[in-house]
């Protein structure tokens, strides 16, 4: 079974859907960082791996902000997993 790749460029509000983003912008966070993807996806309890040296192919020769990706177990949809992700760290943030 394969599993689903979670790209840090799929929940930034900054980015347009065409460079990436996966979410509406009112779900999207600004600039989420791979170590808050990473506690979100644990808080969650989704089974993950991590790439931390992969880069997002839409974002090659940009700076390093958003390198690494996440092998994620398929046990929701992408897209809830996305919007479980976004949720976690909204309320970590505050």
């Amino acid at each position: 079974m394969k599993d689903y790749i979670i790209w840090p460029s799929y929940l930034d509000k900054n980015l347009s859907k065409k460079d990436g983003r996966k979410l509406p912008k009112n779900l999207a966070l600004d600039h989420p960082k791979f170590d808050e993807i990473k506690k979100a996806l644990e808080a969650t309890g989704i089974n993950h791996e991590i790439d931390k040296n992969s880069r997002y192919p839409k974002e090659q020769g940009r700076d390093d902000r958003n390198l690494g990706r996440f092998i994620v177990e398929k046990k929701f949809s992408k897209n809830e997993i996305l919007r479980k992700i976004s949720k976690e760290i909204r309320k970590n943030r505050g």
